[in-house]
């Protein structure tokens, strides 16, 4: 891929020991604080991926005092910001993914100015999944606006132009081929999503280049544009233990790390954008593990189509939004080229 000569051919396991071993020793330039002796207790506040992050973490840490909290749980754990500062302050070290405001005295900013915070970079990654999309209002409070369906969170694009369209699944199902991929661009966004996933680390204070380059060498590395797969989660654990300068004992962490994020679900490489990659394509999506839906199970694009109709169909049309869509149905060329290449 072109991201290989972008950023040279360095082995990866020397450029990560070399890595490690560097901050380590010295630690992080923009750290104020000595690395600790024994046990230090860690707090860790997160999305999703941060919640595996700090799991990934306990196995390094054995003997340290790791609490996990999910962002989504801060409004019911804590009644204002600055009684999480309280709690934060008990600790060595807290890292945490930039979360919205949960109550009105304050944000994730309160947060960083009253404590010792190490951002964790938060990880979105569009190249290997470009159909996959979310849907509804993020506005509303609590993720309350946001649309579910058969693979939880996500939704594709085209399932609900699709729907939108009015055009019955059998039309729908001939829109996955290389021809509508190649005219909506879902082939020609790596350089972009390399570009976003580095921004979004330096939004971190954490230079992401040498990782992204072991990541993609692996194959792909996401199991939906925003749920990294284990060998992301265990290097930025380490990552971002080396950044507070604590030290951790050699393992193997991806052999034995649980995939924390995979009972969400899994979203297929399709195949044309798995072959501009050089990886096994499918058309098998995995569905999320609830306790609506039951256990995770494979489906075929038209069940996750017929699925998706029926969710949709319980929603009012005006709850579902989603900005690409919209920029598609708003453009008389791309509705007219889907609608023929639907054979409508």
């Amino acid at each position: 891929m072109a991201l290989r000569s972008r950023w040279g051919s360095v082995g990866r396991d020397a450029l990560r020991r070399s890595r490690y071993q560097w901050q380590l020793r010295f630690g992080p330039r923009d750290w104020r604080h000595p690395p600790w002796q024994g046990s230090p207790r860690l707090l860790v506040i997160g999305i999703c991926q941060g919640v595996a992050i700090g799991r990934a973490m306990r196995l390094l840490l054995p003997a340290a005092e790791i609490e996990v909290i999910d962002v989504a749980d801060l409004g019911r754990r804590f009644r204002s910001t600055a009684e999480l500062v309280a709690e934060a302050s008990r600790y060595d070290v807290v890292f945490a993914n930039r979360f919205a405001p949960f109550a009105p005295d304050g944000d994730y900013e309160t947060l960083r100015a009253g404590c010792r915070l190490v951002p964790i970079p938060t990880i979105v990654f569009l190249a290997y999944h470009p159909d996959a999309i979310q849907v509804g209002d993020f506005a509303a409070p609590g993720g309350r606006g946001i649309v579910y369906g058969p693979m939880g969170g996500e939704h594709s694009a085209l399932a609900l132009f699709s729907y939108l369209e009015g055009l019955p699944v059998e039309a729908a199902l001939r829109l996955y081929t290389e021809a509508v991929y190649e005219r909506l661009g879902y082939l020609d966004l790596w350089h972009a999503s390399v570009e976003s996933i580095l921004e979004l680390g330096r939004h971190a204070q954490y230079d992401l280049s040498a990782e992204i380059l072991r990541w993609s060498r692996r194959g792909c590395f996401m199991h939906t544009i925003n749920h990294p797969r284990p060998i992301v989660t265990a290097d930025l654990a380490r990552g971002l233990l080396a950044k507070a300068g604590i030290a951790f004992p050699e393992l193997d962490l991806e052999a034995i790390l649980p995939d924390d994020l995979l009972p969400a679900g899994s979203w297929p490489v399709y195949p044309p954008v798995a072959a501009r990659y050089g990886l096994p394509g499918s058309m098998m999506f995995l569905k999320g593990e609830t306790a609506i839906t039951g256990p995770y199970r494979t489906m075929t694009l038209e069940t996750v189509l017929r699925a998706s109709y029926a969710y949709f169909a319980r929603r009012p049309t005006r709850e579902l939004r989603s900005d690409r869509v919209a920029s598609w149905r708003a453009d008389p060329d791309i509705v007219r080229f889907l609608r023929e290449s639907a054979g409508v």
